[in-house]
């Protein structure tokens, strides 16, 4: 197999096992304690302990994870033309003056609220930046969702680069009565 057949295959592999970390999260998960309201009508959630375990890790670009992790869970099976919220962890392995970030789907995606977490301040390690984020697919297939995070802090300012996949499903089509003799 020749250099560019193996880099091709390598790509699909690491796909298909981001793809397999989804499908844990996509089954029914238990209740929050509390709702959060959606993305853009509240300020972000901080606090410390632990992620819920229904959150997967997003996967990072490089060794970008030891310094900050991002974390997502779905809140639903995505759909094709159904809306979708997905909860967000911004998990910081270090102290940082501020952290932002900024989402973007590929195409077959949109994000209808919660596209940016505005800049957060004075973040010690290992707060969970809580957000969420609102999709709608508009395709079926495996879309990605870019998170890029950028961290102020003693090495000056740093973005870092995730990615979200999302294995869209096809509307099921609805079933039409049997007409009558």
């Amino acid at each position: 197999m020749s250099l560019s057949g193996r880099v091709v295959m390598s790509g699909r592999i690491m796909l298909a096992l981001a793809a397999c970390s989804l499908i844990g999260a996509c089954g029914e998960s238990p209740e929050p304690a509390s709702e959060t309201p959606a993305a853009g009508t509240a300020k972000p959630a901080i606090k410390t302990g632990e992620l819920p375990p229904e959150m997967v890790a997003a996967v990072a670009a490089g060794k970008t994870a030891s310094a900050i992790g991002v974390h997502f869970a779905l809140k639903s099976a995505p759909t094709v033309d159904e809306t979708l919220q997905v909860d967000i962890a911004v998990v910081p392995h270090q102290v940082f003056e501020s952290i932002r970030a900024r989402f973007e789907p590929q195409d077959g995606m949109v994000i209808s609220g919660g596209r940016e977490l505005e800049p957060q301040k004075g973040i010690k390690a290992e707060q969970i930046i809580s957000h969420r984020i609102v999709l709608e697919p508009r395709r079926d297939g495996i879309i990605m969702v870019t998170a890029a995070v950028e961290t102020e802090g003693e090495e000056g300012s740093t973005v870092r680069i995730f990615s979200i996949p999302v294995i869209v499903h096809p509307k099921t089509p609805t079933a039409t009565p049997a007409p009558q003799p």
